[in-house]
């Protein structure tokens, strides 16, 4: 083979690698934009990410033309109406894509520093100022056209690559402060990266152009580069890469909103829940305790005349009675205080409300603790735990006349299982498990707050051989730290 021939072979397939590589990464990083995309995202970066898919799809695309479109086409210039439309058609694609970059740029500053509505139009005008600049240079049908499309291609760059892929990296930077409610650490990284990426694609995609009679790029231009041992092709294909990995990674934005949504809903059900509960036990509880203290005075007045030795003595009852709700709703009142007040360790949790509902020695606990907690619960566990151990050691005391109780907890590696068994009356059946705990209200709350919380609940017993609580819950990702972290996956 002819050694000109072969170099212009290799160049060939030199220059195809290279667009085939540039085009490659901007058209996979628009497709990933459209396909992981929720069109309904309220947060500024979700919705204005699709039309930064529009530029990669462009892009790569007018990237693309420059391997599958024939030269002996591009060679027609302006001579035929084929070759007309193929040129005229491949550098208004290239303006195109750059005019959805400065786009997204100038569209998600506008949404994020309230600017005024004429700013959007911006892009719109600079790709008219492109297509008006294009079209005034034109050289003539009859002249080589080559030197112009180079010339249009390096103004589409300075007008509108340059200053979109500034704006873009500024405009994602200041989405940090919108992002922070997430709590996703790792979106900082990517909203840097990204910025960072943008900002080195200015460099190497809009200010880095082929040698042209006109300043900047009769001074920096690739030459220069290719002059200081630096192969421009190889910084725009990692500015390319760079650009595509990091915005792809940022789309992280869409499943941290879901989860966000998620947990909103949930924090709204367990407030419902818990005003349920509230309700129920107040009236069920409280109200009734009240009323029939109510009903032992009115009978004690009745006494008075009679027999006040009896009145007495009813109404010194009626007065532990007194005593009594009024314990009970100071201990249901501290009950209402949130989790993030509650120390992160499920242990602390459970020995400090076993001793608090223990402390007049009416049954003795053993401990059996296996294990330590990598991780903590969060304030929604912390929450959840304290009322299942307030229901369970109090329905204990009132109802199972137990003596002893015993406590196993075991740590694992994502939650924790806890056991608590006490030897007295035992269970015989539902229809008693549902009279030890509330007619069916007390056990349906602690298996409704297990779920809850991530885990689950049992409850075992045999007449006269004690009953048995058994419930897992998972650990907090995060540890609880800020009592804001949510709990994984329940399992056995």
């Amino acid at each position: 083979m002819d050694p000109a021939i072969h170099e212009l072979t290799g160049q060939y397939w030199y220059w195809s690698l290279f667009f085939f590589i540039y085009g490659l990464s901007f058209f996979l990083m628009g497709f990933g934009i459209l396909v992981r995309a929720r069109w309904g995202s309220n947060l500024t970066l979700g919705r204005r990410l699709p039309c930064l898919a529009i530029f990669g799809l462009l892009h790569g695309a007018s990237e693309w033309g420059y391997i599958f479109i024939p030269g002996r086409m591009v060679a027609e210039g302006w001579q035929t109406l084929r070759g007309a439309l193929l040129n005229g058609g491949h550098a208004l694609l290239l303006a195109l894509s750059y005019t959805f970059l400065l786009a997204f740029g100038i569209n998600l500053l506008a949404d994020t520093r309230n600017w005024p509505r004429w700013v959007r139009r911006l892009p719109v005008l600079g790709l008219g100022g492109w297509g008006l600049i294009f079209y005034l240079t034109f050289p003539g049908s009859g002249v080589a056209i080559a030197p112009w499309l180079v010339s249009g291609d390096i103004m589409a760059r300075y007008l509108l690559a340059v200053p979109g892929s500034i704006l873009s990296a500024t405009a994602i930077l200041a989405q940090g402060e919108e992002l922070a409610p997430l709590r996703r650490h790792s979106l900082k990284f990517y909203l840097t990266g990204s910025a960072a990426a943008l900002f080195l694609y200015t460099f190497a995609g809009g200010l880095l152009v082929p040698p042209a009679p006109f300043f900047p790029a009769s001074i920096l231009n690739t030459s220069l580069l290719m002059g200081l041992g630096v192969p421009a092709p190889a910084l725009r294909i990692l500015s390319s890469i760079l650009v595509a990995y990091f915005i792809f990674r940022l789309l992280e934005v869409y499943d941290a909103e879901e989860q966000r949504y998620r947990e909103t809903v949930r924090e709204r059900e367990m407030i419902w829940q818990e005003r349920e509960k509230i309700r129920r036990d107040l009236h069920d509880g409280v109200i009734q305790s009240i009323y029939g203290l109510a009903l032992g005075l009115e009978h004690s007045r009745g006494l008075l005349a009679d027999n006040p030795a009896a009145a007495a003595s009813r109404l010194q009852v009626l007065s532990h009675q007194a005593e009594g709700i009024i314990d009970d709703l100071r201990g249901y009142l501290a009950g209402l205080h949130l989790g993030r007040e509650l120390p992160p360790d499920p242990v602390t949790i459970i020995k400090d409300r076993a001793a608090d509902l223990g402390q007049d020695n009416a049954f003795n606990v053993s401990w059996h603790i296996q294990g330590t907690a990598p991780s903590g619960l969060d304030a929604d566990q912390r929450d959840h735990l304290y009322h299942m151990v307030t229901e369970i050691f109090s329905n204990i005391r009132r109802h199972a006349g137990a003596s002893q109780v015993r406590v196993q907890v075991d740590l694992g590696t994502d939650g924790f299982k806890t056991t608590i068994k006490d030897n007295g009356t035992g269970l015989a059946g539902l229809a008693s498990a549902q009279q030890e705990y509330g007619t069916g209200q007390g056990l349906g709350n602690l298996r409704q707050r297990a779920t809850l919380a991530g885990g689950w609940l049992e409850i075992q017993g045999q007449p006269g051989r004690g009953t048995a609580v058994t419930f897992w819950l998972p650990y907090a990702v995060g540890g609880g730290r800020d009592g804001d972290a949510h709990p994984r996956g329940a399992g056995r």
